[in-house]
């Protein structure tokens, strides 16, 4: 679908963004004026928490815009297999990042009548990591406004772009998940303290998310292990295993930038997950902190002081904590004792 709206609305066809190698799934594609979308709205995500009126007047009048509500992942997934049988280009997501977990585990999951539909993503979520770096920019009835415009008239510039997602398998459990952020170890415990203690006061976006991480840090620094507990885990990528590390963060992720902007890895390759540890006590933490985030390295940084970031194409994991894949939280379960992430395939996602 991409290409042939970008030759009609610029005349030529740009390079696709391509950085990393990941088996894909291909793209449908049609003119915009024959597209037919999808959108799916969650209403409880935090953007939306002030109703969805304004959303539903920008959609009236437009035919070939279907519009589901959908909270739980099961409805997101109905949602998807009435867009299938719709043939729908492109689904536009109304939600935080867990409602775009549930939306790509959807789109990874059901066979498309042709090829998958590209993805327009509106921050409109509490903190919308995964939209503001791969969504439409803006507020979600700003990003929302410029695509119906889009739509109907084929005004605006639109950027296609390819990005690889996370596919997490869980031992004895038959149906994969599909995400682009997975973390554990003080991450798993820094989204809980944040729905406990800092949503509940109002406060949220990525001003919460940042308040949170520099909590976890100032308290894996002074070893403060009641806030900031470390987990057991054991990490296998094929030619080294990492036995019982005590890690204080975890994360594998497919995004090019996390909240504020962050970027705390620094592996080198092209392998599409980039995945970082931090061990339990590393070396001068809160001194080591803000390279880290700017994905650049210190003469601290290393394996030897704690610090281990690589990029894979894929990972076996052991935890004895729970874990989070795109703000959803999971807790620990025994029957679940191994995770395998990897890269599931490619999605195609709109700016405009």
């Amino acid at each position: 679908m991409t290409h042939g709206i970008i030759q009609h609305l610029a005349g030529k066809q740009p390079p696709e963004d391509t950085p990393h190698e990941c088996p894909g799934r291909s793209v449908k594609r049609a003119p915009f004026s024959a597209a037919e979308v999808g959108i799916i709205s969650n209403p409880l995500s935090g953007g939306n928490k002030k109703g969805l009126k304004p959303v539903e007047k920008m959609l009236s009048g437009h035919n070939r815009i279907s519009h589901h509500i959908a909270v739980r992942p099961e409805e997101v997934m109905t949602a998807c297999r009435d867009f299938a049988r719709r043939g729908v280009d492109i689904i536009v997501v109304n939600g935080g990042d867990g409602t775009i977990h549930a939306s790509l585990t959807a789109l990874f999951t059901i066979e498309w009548p042709d090829a998958m539909p590209a993805l327009a993503l509106l921050r409109a979520g509490t903190t919308s990591m995964i939209a503001r770096d791969v969504g439409l920019p803006g507020s979600r009835l700003q990003g929302l406004s410029r695509f119906v415009d889009w739509v109907r008239t084929g005004r605006g510039k639109a950027s296609f772009t390819k990005r690889p997602v996370l596919k997490l398998t869980r031992e004895n459990c038959e149906q994969p998940m599909y995400g682009m952020f997975f973390g554990a170890g003080g991450i798993y415990e820094g989204i809980k303290f944040c729905h406990a203690r800092i949503y509940s006061k109002g406060l949220g976006g990525e001003i919460a998310a940042g308040l949170t991480l520099a909590r976890f840090l100032i308290a894996g620094a002074t070893g403060n292990r009641q806030t900031a507990p470390s987990t057991l885990i054991r990490m296998d990528v094929g030619e080294a295993t990492v036995q019982k590390m005590n890690a204080l963060f975890l994360f594998a992720t497919t995004l090019d930038r996390l909240f504020l902007g962050m970027r705390p890895y620094w592996g080198t390759g092209s392998a599409p997950l980039h995945v970082t540890t931090i061990r339990s006590g590393a070396s001068r933490l809160l001194l080591s902190a803000p390279t880290l985030m700017r994905s650049r390295r210190n003469r601290w940084t290393t394996p030897r002081h704690g610090y281990i970031s690589r990029n894979l194409h894929e990972l076996q994991l052991y935890l004895e904590s729970g874990f989070t894949l795109d703000g959803q939280l999971y807790d620990p379960d025994p029957r679940f004792s191994a995770l395998k992430l990897e890269c599931g395939g490619e999605a195609e996602f709109l700016k405009i």
